[in-house]
């Protein structure tokens, strides 16, 4: 199993006038410190290119292919927490043709965070070569656009922001313990819990 970004790199959550504001700047002089701390604080939330680290999910909203070699057989379940829809599926057939599974055939669908694709009655996934790149599923997650992030998330993205901006030299590996707890309390409940 395999993640590949195809549209939607990482956005800030913040705003440079936000962060300006936060950090009680009234000038433009700091834009670059200021805007290398936004890009830092959103890379230490957000996931990366490859679907690791942050909070376990994009931010603002991403189309992603997930590459499996087959499919469950009753469910596939999706990397990310905040999964709004399943874009595309596709397939190589067993005889090495490629195909796209009818979108009657199946559905998100999710209990809490945990979020997956399942048949819809009476229909069954197609037989695929073997292959670890045999079916690949398009879908989009994370909130639909800046505005929509929750305020806990970008309290934290702001902490990150202060500590950074204030913290440009070498320090100890990562924000503060302080900082880090405070992020950590202000994130926890975006978190998915043993998915």
């Amino acid at each position: 199993m395999w993640l590949e970004r195809v549209s939607g790199p990482s956005q800030n959550v913040i705003e440079i006038e936000d962060a300006r504001d936060h950090l009680r700047i009234l000038d433009q002089d700091n834009d670059s410190e200021i805007q290398a701390a936004i890009s830092a604080a959103t890379a230490y939330l957000d996931v990366d290119e490859d679907g690791f680290g942050g909070l376990g999910f994009p931010l603002v909203s991403q189309q992603w292919k997930l590459r499996v070699p087959g499919f469950a057989e009753v469910m596939t379940r999706l990397p990310f927490a905040r999964v709004t829809s399943v874009d595309a599926i596709d397939v190589i057939g067993a005889d090495d043709v490629p195909a796209s599974v009818p979108p009657p055939d199946y559905m998100l669908t999710g209990s809490g965070r945990l979020k997956q694709v399942v048949l819809t009655s009476g229909a069954s996934w197609p037989n695929v070569a073997d292959r670890p790149d045999a079916v690949t599923i398009r879908f989009t997650a994370g909130w639909a656009d800046v505005d929509a992030v929750p305020g806990d998330i970008k309290a934290a993205a702001r902490l990150l922001i202060g500590h950074f901006f204030e913290n440009r030299t070498a320090v100890a590996d990562g924000p503060s313990a302080e900082i880090a707890l405070g992020v950590e309390r202000l994130t926890t409940r975006y978190k998915a819990f043993a998915i």
